[in-house]
């Protein structure tokens, strides 16, 4: 029986890791906001989307992602889709959208953007 769950579990395990997203980081996107802003190197988060590889950053005000762009970093979340030619499931892509939202809005509050 052990061997059965252990089995299933590095089944469910490899599944993840071959999906390239690490689910771990999208769990708190408020928390992980607070803490980036009050580190010395704020991080704006983005994903990877379409054919030409843009960079979508949402959340934030078209006003602001030139002030982001050259005052603050930027990290891809889903920098694997530069090296992989598949389609973007949507259950991705709305983890994506609703985690990067929810982090670049609180930074922007937090940062006084």
């Amino acid at each position: 029986m052990k061997s059965i769950i252990i089995l299933s579990l590095l089944l469910f395990c490899s599944c993840l890791c071959a999906r390239g997203l690490d689910y771990r980081l999208f769990q708190y996107p408020v928390e992980d906001a607070k803490k980036s802003a009050s580190s010395v190197y704020p991080v704006f988060m983005a994903y990877i989307v379409g054919e030409n590889k843009e960079n979508r950053i949402p959340g934030v005000e078209a006003t602001h992602i030139d002030i982001i762009k050259k005052k603050y970093r930027v990290k891809i979340m889903n920098e694997f889709r530069l090296y992989d030619h598949s389609e973007m499931g949507i259950d991705e892509k709305i983890l994506l959208e609703r985690y990067c939202t929810r982090y670049n809005r609180q930074l922007v509050n937090s940062l006084g953007l």
